[in-house]
C-alpha cells in the first residue's frame, strides 16, 4: 500500500514505530527514465512512502525490497540495475540503477503485562524508544480505551482471556515488566517467564516483601538461585525513590533504558560499506 507520507517523513514513522524498513534510491539512469537521480522511497513490508517512478519498476523494488526484509539478515545493501523495457516492460528504454539499503527492527523488544497506572505512564515514556512494545492485559475495556487513546506508534495493546498466553506468542531475548492488577497472576507469569529461560530482563513491580515473598515460592518450585536472581524485583533502579506512579514509571524507564542503550547503534549499524568504486561499477554496467 501507498502511503501520503514523503520518504522523510516515513523515515521518522518507520523508526519510532520500531519496523524494518528498506531505503531504495536512484543513484543513476541512462536514458529516458521516469525519475532523476537521488530520488528515494521506503519500503516496509506492508507499506511504501514516496515514489522513484511508479508502474512497474517501483512494483519490482518494492517487491526486491520486501525478499531483503522477509530474509532479516540481510544483505545490508544491495545494488541493482533495472533495463526498464527488458526488466519491468516500460516504454522509457532507459535504465535506471537503484541502491537498497536494509534498516532491522530495532534489536529491543518488550512486553509489559498489566495496563494500571504506573505502566500507562511508563508507556509514554518508553514510547521514545526504539522498540517494539506490547502492552498485554485481559481487561477487554481497558485494551479497547488504550486502542482508541493517543498511544506511541512503538507501542501494540493487546488482550487475552488469559495474559499467560502471550507468554507462548512471545519471541526469545524479551524484556518483560510484569505489573498486573493481580498478584497471583504476577507469579504465574513469572513462573511461565522463567520457564521460557530465553528472557532478556524479568521485572517485577511491588514491594521488597512481594519480593521476598516471590522468591521463597519460586525456590519452593524448584527454580535455581540463578534463575530466582534473575527476576529483577523492586523492579527500576533505586536512585529514584518514591511511591508516585510517574516515579515508579520513571524508575523502571531508567532500568531499561540502562539495559537497552546500544541497541539503536547496533540496529543501525549495519552500514552499506559502499565506496564510490562499487557505485561507478554497477553504473558502469548499466
Amino acid at each position: 500500500m501507498m502511503s501520503s507520507l514523503n520518504w522523510i517523513q516515513a523515515l521518522a514513522e518507520v523508526e519510532k514505530s520500531g519496523q524494518a524498513w528498506v531505503m531504495a534510491t536512484v543513484i543513476g539512469t541512462k536514458g529516458s527514465s521516469p525519475r532523476e537521480s537521488a530520488s528515494k522511497m521506503v519500503v516496509t513490508a506492508e507499506h511504501s512512502f514516496d515514489t522513484i517512478g511508479g508502474g512497474q519498476l517501483e512494483y519490482a523494488v518494492c517487491q526486491k525490497a520486501r525478499a531483503i526484509l522477509e530474509a532479516g539478515d540481510g544483505p545490508s545493501h544491495l545494488l541493482e540495475n533495472f533495463p526498464l523495457a527488458a526488466k519491468t516492460n516500460q516504454c522509457c528504454g532507459g535504465t535506471v540503477s537503484v541502491l537498497l539499503e536494509y534498516f532491522p527492527e530495532p534489536a529491543a523488544k518488550i512486553t509489559i503485562f498489566g495496563m494500571g497506572h504506573v505502566a500507562t505512564t511508563l508507556v509514554n515514556v518508553l514510547g521514545e524508544m526504539q522498540a517494539k512494545i506490547s502492552w498485554v492485559d485481559s481487561r477487554t475495556n481497558l485494551v479497547q480505551d488504550k486502542k482508541t487513546s493517543d498511544l506511541p506508534s512503538n507501542v501494540t495493546p493487546l488482550v487475552y482471556d488469559s495474559m499467560l498466553e502471550h507468554v507462548d506468542a512471545m519471541t526469545a531475548n524479551e524484556v518483560v515488566l510484569v505489573m498486573t492488577h493481580d498478584h497471583a497472576l504476577d507469579y504465574q507469569l513469572v513462573e511461565a517467564l522463567l520457564d521460557r529461560k530465553d528472557c532478556r530482563f524479568i521485572g517485577l513491580i511491588g514491594s521488597q516483601t512481594k519480593a521476598m515473598r516471590f522468591k521463597k515460592r519460586l525456590a519452593s518450585a524448584s527454580f535455581s538461585k540463578a534463575e530466582i536472581e534473575s527476576v529483577h524485583s523492586p523492579v527500576g533502579i533505586p536512585e529514584v525513590a518514591g511511591k508516585k506512579p510517574f516515579e515508579i514509571a520513571i524508575s523502571i524507564a531508567g532500568q531499561i533504558i540502562q539495559l537497552t542503550q546500544g541497541d539503536e547503534q547496533k540496529a543501525q549499524k549495519k552500514a552499506t560499506g559502499l565506496t564510490w568504486k562499487d557505485i561507478n561499477k554497477v553504473l558502469d554496467q548499466a
